[in-house]
């Protein structure tokens, strides 16, 4: 049987060293979602390869993963078997945000996942989920919220907490003051700008106003 002709990369091992991460990859990550993501490759390891562009040496797809795996050798001398492209810069950058790009890889059938939850004894935490997740992404499902409720949880749902009682206030607000001095407009490039900003500080993009607290986030 033939290898699809839509298969663009071959795999090869090379050392740490010969991957660069180059500066213009746009995705970021906050620290709990590092803190996550280093504790999902301590309990299951590396079980996708990343990849490489051999052309410029650069890192295309696997940026994060790649930096909390250094993290966890503490060393730079190790070598990784890779998904093997040669392509142009141009090319490359498009690849990039391609991989990464929320809006190309679907939602979520949240009865499928709650099925998985309870068919392998599977937690939210377990699958990489915060309680963020939990009640705004699967907007407050109680088949997922119940899983968080431990001790643990008292400062996240504090946090959730102080977002709904914002929201509270600004319409109260909005509702006594039309033409309001209180707020200030920010304008993003586009879409996908504006839903990278919102992760960023923890707030669902479904949301009009945020807080001065929640953009003070972004220092922590």
């Amino acid at each position: 049987m033939a290898i699809s002709k839509y298969q663009a990369f071959e795999t090869a091992t090379i050392s740490r060293a010969e991957i660069k991460n180059e500066e213009y990859n746009p995705r970021i990550m906050g620290k709990k979602e590092k803190e996550r993501l280093r504790k999902g490759l301590r309990s299951s390891g590396l079980v996708s390869a990343l990849t490489w562009n051999k052309r410029t040496g650069n890192l295309v797809g696997g940026h994060q993963r790649l930096e909390q795996l250094d993290a966890i050798e503490k060393i730079k001398d190790y070598e990784l078997t890779v998904c093997v492209i040669d392509v142009d810069p141009r090319e490359e950058a498009k690849l990039n945000v391609q991989l990464n790009n929320p809006s190309m890889q679907g939602d979520w059938d949240l009865d499928k996942l709650a099925e998985l939850t309870q068919d392998f004894d599977l937690s939210l935490d377990d699958m990489g989920f915060s309680r963020y997740d939990a009640e705004f992404l699967f907007d407050g499902d109680e088949r997922f919220t119940e899983l968080f409720d431990t001790p643990e949880a008292d400062e996240e749902k504090r946090k959730l907490q102080e977002i709904k009682d914002a929201r509270q206030t600004m319409n109260e607000k909005l509702e006594k003051k039309n033409n309001a001095n209180f707020y200030a407009v920010v304008v993003f490039a586009d879409e996908q700008e504006r839903k990278e900003f919102f992760r960023r500080i923890h707030v669902p993009d479904t949301e009009d106003y945020i807080t001065v607290e929640q953009v003070e986030r972004l220092t922590e």
